[in-house]
This record gives structure tokens, C-alpha cells and sequence, in this order.
């Protein structure tokens, strides 16, 4: 109870964490537990500071009790103390006003403020600026998101390949290349990350990199940047581990295990990125920053400089991320490819620690809990398999059950669509799982074809 330690041992005692009605929420409030399970309600994670209105009129949806624990909050001394008093032991019948004008933007916020951005979160509807509407159906785009992806996997070898040679990144030939998947991303990010997820099975090398520029454009897009801006994250995102071509060829191409001393060699991959960005002509301090920081770590634990906390720029924020998730979806040497639920969890458990907290949970709602076309268990045991997000209700896609909970597969699927979330019986349904791409042979090109 660090933030509590000015407060007697009874009063931290009694705020360790007390239930308050939710009528009498404010922005501030640390959301530890409900009165109802998580997955029936559309909150991703267990536990979360309240940031906005809207978030308490869901908990007021949702909820009619739920636990706030003080010390993770964001309340006054003074908001602290009447809570205490208001408490007693009991359920909070009244709470200080929202004091949140007085705290100003979060970082994400400031962040608008300083780029001159409208706003932040895609989910803030009918605002005027910074909101990118979907303008085509997952089954419409698909064919093009695949297309774009297709030709960027192939370019990026030759672009690997140049650049081991001389040295240098064409960034004008990059950024035509890297247009088209900017393009499809605008009009529907959902198809653009099935392709990544079914791209992924092909094994096919130089993926990565395109991959974690589809997610920093995606990430951008979220956050309501500029279309200049997306391209530039396109850049820096296809050129995280561009330093790999200094790399020797029997690190870059190892069928197995590397040596402890072969291993030594590869954090030199950034320098020699931000050594070969330095060189080329074109290349945005946003490119160069996601370079420079994608392998820094909030806590400092990361390389090659160590850097901790703010000293880690917003764009190396970003690419440290986007390049952390990307990873744990990909099958490699060490490793399997982990479920993209599994990979949330992780980054989830991670916030505030690893990475700046604010910017996992702005990179989780990005992605979704369940991605459109990942493979999904549901609470009946059924199989399903994920046709669209829902911004509203991250745990509650657009889904296709194919399997029966006996593991049949049903002559005729089922679709089960947002807000009709209970099986025939009218039971309640929620997703219990997620499993890897491809798992029980389910193959989403033969849904979005």
C-alpha cells in the first residue's frame, strides 16, 4: 500500500478494497472485482482503472456492486480519506465528485493534445475528428488484405537482401510497397489481421516484419493518427529488425538452437538498424524511434540502452509492443506459436511492469481479445470460429460454431451473433478459450475466400 502510507494502518486496512455501489462510481476508481463473472460482461481484464464516463455506465449496465481497491487507484489524499469515512465497513452510498478535469489527459491524451488529434479511442463514436470508419466487410477486403499482404512478404526479401548489400533502405520504394496494405488496414483492420494470423501458417520467412507493421498500423489507426502518421508506422514497423542483415547467415537462417555465443550477437541487431536508417535518405523520426527502442522495457530490463519509464519514447512504446505480441504468435525455434488470447494475457500480465500499462491496454482493445479468424472454445464446449469483431463487447464476436461440444462437426455451422450471446436453451454463452491458428483442421481461407 504504497500510494497509502500517509493514512493510519486502519483506515488502509478497511480501503484494501470496499464495495460501492455503482451509481456512485467515479473516474479515478481501481475496478478490482464484480459482482458478476468477467467474461459475462464486456470488460477484457480482470481488474482496471476507470478512465471515463462511458466505462461507468457499463459497470452500471453490468453491475450493481462492485470492489474498488484504493491503492491502485488514481484518487486524491483527499478522495481517499472521505471514502474511508463513507465506508465503514459497508457498501459506498456516496463518493467525492469526478475530479478528472483536475488530473488532465492521460498519456495517451497528451499525446493527442501535442500531435493536435481529436481522439484516441476508435470505440468514442460520432466524434468529429480521429475516427476511422470501417468502410467494407470482412468477406469484401479480405481478398485485397491478402493481396497487399502476399506482395509485401515477397518485396520485403528483396528488400532484405538489398539492404544486406549496400547498406541502405530505399524508404521511397518501401513506402509505395507498404501503401496498399495501409489502404486495406483503413478500410477494415479485422481482415487485414486474419490475414496475418493465416499468413503465419505458411511458415514462410520475413513474415515478422510484416506482421508487426500491419499491427503498428492497426495500433495507429486505433488510436485515431493521422493517415501520414500510419505510414510512417507501416515504416519503422517492417523495419524493427532491419539491423538482422548484419547479422552472419548461420544466426540469420539457423534451423535450430543458436550457440550462447551466436546468441551475443543478435541485440547488436539495433544498433546496426539505427546505423543503417542513419544512412538512408527519407527515414521519419518515428521510423528511427521504433528502431531505436523496440527492444527497450519499461522497467529498464531491456537493451541496448537500458532505457526505463518515459526515457522510452511513445513510438518505441508502440514498437516494443506490437513486436512483444507478434512474437509470441509466431512459432519459432524455442517455442510454439501461442494462441492470440493466450499472447493478451500475457502482455496483460506484463503492464506496468514490462511495458507502459496505458499502451497495453490501448494495444489490446487494437487487437481484440479473439482476432477475426482465430479458433475459439466456447463455454458449452463448442468450436467457433471468429467472423467479425464487436468494438462494443470484446468478448462477444461475431462467430461461427462448426463443432458440437462432442467435437462433431455440424452439417449446418451456426452463427452467433453480438447481443444473442445463450444457446438454445437460453443459457448464457461466452467464449472460454482461445486455441492456435489452424487447430482442429479449421482452416479460415475456406470462410473468407
Amino acid at each position: 500500500m504504497n500510494r497509502l502510507r500517509s493514512l493510519n494502518k486502519d483506515i488502509q486496512l478497511q480501503l484494501a478494497r470496499i464495495p460501492v455501489e455503482t451509481s456512485n462510481l467515479c473516474i479515478g476508481m481501481y475496478v478490482a472485482k464484480l459482482d458478476r463473472p468477467w467474461l459475462e460482461t464486456p470488460f477484457v481484464f480482470q481488474g482496471f482503472v476507470i478512465k471515463d464516463k462511458v466505462e461507468i455506465e457499463l459497470l452500471q449496465t453490468h453491475c450493481s456492486v462492485v470492489f474498488v481497491d484504493v491503492d491502485k487507484g488514481k484518487l486524491t489524499e483527499a478522495e481517499i480519506r472521505a471514502l474511508a469515512a463513507r465506508s465503514r465497513g459497508g457498501v459506498v452510498r456516496h463518493v467525492p465528485p469526478n475530479r478528472q478535469s483536475a488530473r488532465g489527459p492521460g498519456i495517451f491524451g497528451r499525446l493527442a493534445i501535442r500531435m493536435g488529434l481529436g481522439a484516441l479511442f476508435s470505440r468514442r463514436k460520432n466524434h468529429e475528428n480521429g475516427i476511422y470508419e470501417v468502410s467494407a466487410t470482412v468477406r469484401r477486403e479480405a481478398p485485397k488484405a491478402r493481396a497487399a499482404w502476399e506482395k509485401a512478404v515477397r518485396a520485403y526479401r528483396h528488400i532484405f537482401d538489398r539492404t544486406r548489400r549496400t547498406g541502405t533502405v530505399d524508404v521511397d520504394q518501401v513506402r509505395k510497397l507498404l501503401a496498399p496494405m495501409v489502404e486495406s488496414i483503413l478500410r477494415n483492420p479485422d481482415a487485414m489481421a486474419w490475414t496475418v494470423f493465416s499468413g503465419k501458417r505458411s511458415g514462410r520467412k520475413y513474415c515478422r516484419a510484416v506482421a508487426t507493421s500491419v499491427w503498428s498500423v492497426m495500433f495507429g489507426r486505433h488510436l485515431g493518427l493521422d493517415r501520414q502518421t500510419l505510414d510512417e508506422l507501416a515504416l519503422g514497423g517492417l523495419l524493427l529488425d532491419i539491423g538482422n542483415t548484419s547479422l552472419a547467415e548461420g544466426i540469420l537462417h539457423a534451423e535450430g538452437a543458436i550457440t550462447h555465443d551466436e546468441y551475443a550477437q543478435v541485440p547488436l541487431h539495433v544498433q546496426a538498424g539505427i546505423d543503417i536508417l542513419s544512412r538512408s535518405a527519407g527515414v521519419s523520426t518515428i521510423a528511427q524511434e521504433m528502431v531505436a527502442h523496440h527492444h527497450e522495457r519499461f522497467d529498464g530490463s531491456g537493451y541496448p540502452n537500458g532505457g526505463e519509464g518515459s526515457a522510452i519514447p511513445m513510438y518505441g512504446r508502440i514498437a516494443g509492443i506490437v513486436d512483444c505480441y507478434d512474437a509470441m504468435t509466431t512459432k519459432n525455434n524455442y517455442s510454439p506459436a501461442l494462441a492470440a488470447y493466450d499472447a493478451a494475457r500475457e502482455l496483460n500480465e506484463l503492464r506496468n511492469e514490462t511495458f507502459h500499462g496505458e499502451v497495453v491496454e490501448q494495444f489490446l482493445q487494437t487487437i481484440g481479445m479473439f482476432p477475426t479468424g482465430s479458433v475459439v472454445g466456447l463455454s458449452n464446449g463448442s468450436v467457433a470460429l471468429v467472423l467479425e469483431q464487436n468494438r462494443d463487447n470484446p468478448l462477444q464476436p461475431k462467430v461461427l460454431v462448426l463443432l458440437a461440444s462432442d467435437g462433431s462437426r455440424l452439417d449446418k455451422p451456426e452463427i452467433v451473433n453480438p447481443g444473442a450471446w445463450h444457446d438454445k436453451s437460453g443459457a448464457n454463452l461466452w467464449i472460454a478459450r482461445g486455441h492456435e491458428h489452424g487447430a482442429f483442421g479449421i482452416d479460415p481461407a475456406d470462410y473468407f475466400a
